[in-house]
């Protein structure tokens, strides 16, 4: 009788605790992402231009979460002026206050560090424009560059 009569509030507390603990510890909706902004783009890699694998992971992107709360940006996208496409995969978590690189050629991915898997450069060492998208194709920010001597390298 003693259990019974203590086991709905106990109930109630457990239920009460694991919807904080999952608000807390939950990624933010897609609706959050626009903490998530493009950071950088490292568009001419030191060196000639060779096509290899190690040159091509010198070419890049940056992005920043700007909140403290992890944002799932599976499905959501980066698109340069010529539309190459990158998509996030299905399970990315960025967490929060963290900065991720998208680098242009071939690996494993990694919590912080991702790969396009392109053999061939995107970003144009002339100038370029990158999209940041949710997955329906809103565009959340951009980034725009032209070239100048001696810059590899451009802060969004």
């Amino acid at each position: 009788m003693f259990a019974q009569r203590f086991s709905l509030p106990f109930s109630v507390f457990a239920a009460a605790a694991v919807t904080v603990a999952t608000a807390v510890f939950a990624p933010l909706s897609a609706d959050a992402a626009t903490t998530v902004l493009l950071s950088g783009i490292q568009y001419d890699p030191p060196g000639t231009d060779v096509r290899t694998n190690a040159q091509l992971n010198n070419e890049f992107f940056t992005i920043r979460n700007t909140s403290s709360r992890p944002v799932n940006l599976s499905g959501f996208r980066v698109l340069d002026a010529a539309n190459h496409l990158f998509v996030f995969p299905k399970g990315y978590v960025l967490a929060g206050r963290t900065t991720a690189i998208i680098r242009t050629g071939k690996n494993r991915n990694r919590a912080q560090t991702l790969y396009w898997n392109q053999s061939w450069y995107i970003w144009n060492n002339e100038g370029d424009t990158a999209r940041f998208q949710t997955p329906a194709g809103k565009t959340i920010d951009t980034c725009t560059y032209k070239a100048v001597t001696g810059r590899y390298r451009v802060g969004c």
